[in-house]
């Protein structure tokens, strides 16, 4: 069975429909959404629809949470809650009602995966991984073989080579991989985080996603042009932060 894992639209309608334009013509069995689908873009009511309509599993996102209840919101940089309280106003009850539905974490029954917005170490926390040293945390905090997370927007894969107790406590190896094509072995253990759809950071600005064959075990990152400039002009149009524009064009 063929996986298409998105996460982190953040209210970028042209990046979104892009990545479901090509989603559409691949052959994907089921398409799973790993959180925030709203905050900095310009179209966090027509993305929740889209989402809702486009995905068979989806996941709470910090930026969800913050726009649905205030929980997190001040934890965000001044940019983004701005952008949080703008897309408050938009979004009606309905939306914030299937918001606080979604979980905050998911095992996916038919495939084993472990599928969280963070790290699957208190999920709640929305803890990022970044490094191999986030990654071991991550591994500590559940039993689960191949978890898939997003929220950093940097997509990177983890594998854990080597676990075992010993007098003085727990003792992990991990290693971070190339994320770009990943093939996941029987004995080992793996994070990876699918990147952003709606506002990458690894300094590439073209929306990025994934596709999980479970069948042959291989995870393979794609990347999808988009309208960069009219994202970027809608977001100015709303007046929300010039910074918030600008990101989307450096993809950092």
């Amino acid at each position: 069975m063929n996986y298409a894992l998105l996460s982190d639209v953040h209210g970028n309608l042209e990046a979104l429909t892009a990545v479901l334009e090509e989603i559409e013509r691949s052959s994907v069995d089921r398409t799973i959404f790993l959180g925030d689908v709203v905050g900095y873009g310009a179209d966090p009511v027509e993305c929740l629809s889209l989402i809702g309509k486009a995905t068979d599993i989806s996941i709470l996102g910090n930026h969800d949470l913050a726009i649905a209840d205030g929980s997190g919101l001040d934890e965000l940089n001044e940019d983004a809650a701005i952008a949080a309280r703008w897309t408050t106003g938009l979004i009606n009850d309905d939306d914030r009602e299937k918001i606080m539905r979604l979980p905050l974490e998911h095992l996916d029954a038919d495939s084993g995966i472990h599928l969280v917005h963070g790290s699957p170490d208190k999920p709640e926390r929305f803890n990022y991984i970044l490094s191999e040293w986030d990654a071991e945390r991550g591994f500590a905090g559940c039993n689960s073989r191949i978890v898939f997370v997003g929220h950093s927007h940097i997509p990177a894969a983890f594998v854990e080579l080597e676990y075992k107790r010993t007098f003085t406590g727990e003792v992990r190896r991990v290693k971070k991989l190339d994320a770009s094509k990943v093939q996941l072995e029987a004995e080992y253990r793996y994070i990876i985080n699918v990147g952003s759809v709606g506002q990458p950071r690894d300094g590439n600005p073209r929306a990025a996603y994934g596709i999980y064959n479970g069948g042959e075990e291989t995870f393979s990152l794609r990347r999808v042009p988009y309208d960069v400039e009219k994202a970027a002009s809608k977001i100015r149009e709303t007046g929300l932060p010039e910074a918030l524009a600008l990101r989307l064009r450096s993809g950092r």
